[in-house]
C-alpha cells in the first residue's frame, strides 16, 4: 500500500529534491527551493510504502476549480519496473473526481513513447491541440508537449486550460 505525505510534512525532503532534479530536465521544472512559495492550490507529495515509510516517488499537482493538473510525477529510478508507478498513480487517481490532465513530452524515443503508453493504460488520452510548455525560468524558451486528459477536451476547454496554466503555474502574463 502507498501513502502520500505533503513535502512540508515529510521526512524525505532530500529524497524528493534528488528525484525531482534527476527525473526532470531543468527546462521542465521550477527551482525546488521556490516550491514552498507557490499558491495554496499547489501540492507536492512524497509517496511512501505504508508499512515501512520507504520513499518511492513524488507527485506534484494543482487543484483548480474545474480540473486537477498533475505537474510532475516520478518513481525512484532504482524502483522502476516493479509496478510502483502504476500503484502510486492509481492511488492518487482514486482520490480525484472529474477532469485530470497532465503534460508529457512528444513521442520521440522509446522512453517518451513508454510514458505516453503508461498514461494511456491509466485511462488518459492525448489531445490533438498543439501545446508548448511555457518557461519556468522567465525566458522565452518553450517545450513542445502533449496534453493528456482523463476526459476529452474540446478546443474551448483546451484554450481555457492552456491560459490558466500559463498564468497560474508558469506565471506568464
Amino acid at each position: 500500500m502507498i501513502t502520500f505525505t505533503e513535502l512540508r510534512d515529510s521526512d524525505h525532503v532530500h529524497f524528493a529534491r534528488d528525484l525531482f532534479e534527476s527525473a526532470f530536465p531543468e527546462v521542465e521544472r521550477p527551482d525546488f527551493d521556490k516550491l514552498k512559495r507557490r499558491d495554496k492550490r499547489f501540492h507536492f507529495l512524497v509517496a511512501t510504502t505504508a508499512d515501512d515509510d520507504q520513499p518511492v516517488g513524488i507527485l506534484s499537482y494543482w487543484d483548480f476549480e474545474d480540473y486537477t493538473y498533475v505537474e510532475h510525477f516520478a518513481i525512484d529510478e532504482a524502483l522502476r519496473g516493479q509496478g510502483l508507478g502504476k500503484a502510486v498513480f492509481l492511488n492518487f487517481m482514486s482520490q480525484r473526481t472529474g477532469q485530470v490532465l497532465l503534460e508529457v513530452e512528444l513521442p520521440h524515443d522509446e522512453v517518451s513513447e513508454h510514458r505516453i503508453e503508461f498514461y494511456a493504460t491509466m485511462g488518459f488520452d492525448s489531445n490533438p491541440q498543439a501545446y508548448e510548455q511555457p518557461s519556468y525560468h522567465n525566458d522565452n524558451s518553450r517545450v513542445p508537449m502533449l496534453i493528456m486528459s482523463k476526459l476529452p477536451l474540446d478546443d474551448e476547454e483546451f484554450e481555457e486550460m492552456r491560459q490558466q496554466l500559463a498564468r497560474e503555474v508558469y506565471k506568464v502574463k
